[in-house]
């Protein structure tokens, strides 16, 4: 049996179909890809403000609670650091080590994985020209185990984020405590 002959206008109609059904699979893929994108994200945040308070991970609300801990007042972020230590930096080659020179305060139920005289390794830095790095850091750690929250430098006996304040009086907020 001989195919009737097909017109060029039964043609062009299939055709006409053919991309209208593809541009309708495209514009679908597109939508879906979007709603995957876009909505899961909005229903988690909503889901997770209406969960009760118990129910929310402690990291979140452990975030939030030291969120901006830097400009804080001294004396709360002292009443805050589960630990406060000191390191200062030592020259090895190319670069300098932030060392454990000094734990100014630490509560006695909190872990602190560092001792005097450890490396710090998130303190360290590599020598760039011109530029100064001052003498060392206190940092201030949250939590237990402790979690390192804020540090600032320090030069010679001098705390530049405190206003200059001199190293001794920083030991006496800490001890008042």
């Amino acid at each position: 049996m001989i195919a009737p002959e097909v017109t060029s206008d039964s043609a062009i109609r299939r055709l006409t179909i053919a991309i209208w059904i593809l541009i309708a699979l495209v514009v679908i893929n597109i939508g879906v890809s979007l709603f995957v994108a876009l909505f899961p994200p909005a229903i988690a945040k909503r889901l997770a403000a209406s969960l009760p308070e118990s129910l929310v991970p402690e990291f979140t609300s452990f975030q939030d609670k030291y969120a901006g801990l830097s400009d804080w007042p001294l004396e709360k972020q002292i009443a805050e650091a589960s630990v406060i230590a000191v390191a200062r930096y030592e020259k090895d080659g190319d670069r300098y080590k932030a060392i454990i020179s000094e734990i100014l305060k630490k509560g006695s139920d909190v872990q602190f994985y560092y001792k005097v005289g450890d490396e710090y390794t998130q303190g360290g830095h590599y020598l760039k020209e011109r530029t100064r790095y001052g003498d060392g850091q206190i940092i201030f750690f949250t939590g237990s185990p402790a979690s390192m929250r804020y540090s600032c430098s320090f030069d010679g006996d001098r705390i530049a984020a405190f206003g200059d304040m001199p190293f001794e009086v920083l030991r006496k907020l800490i001890n008042k405590k």
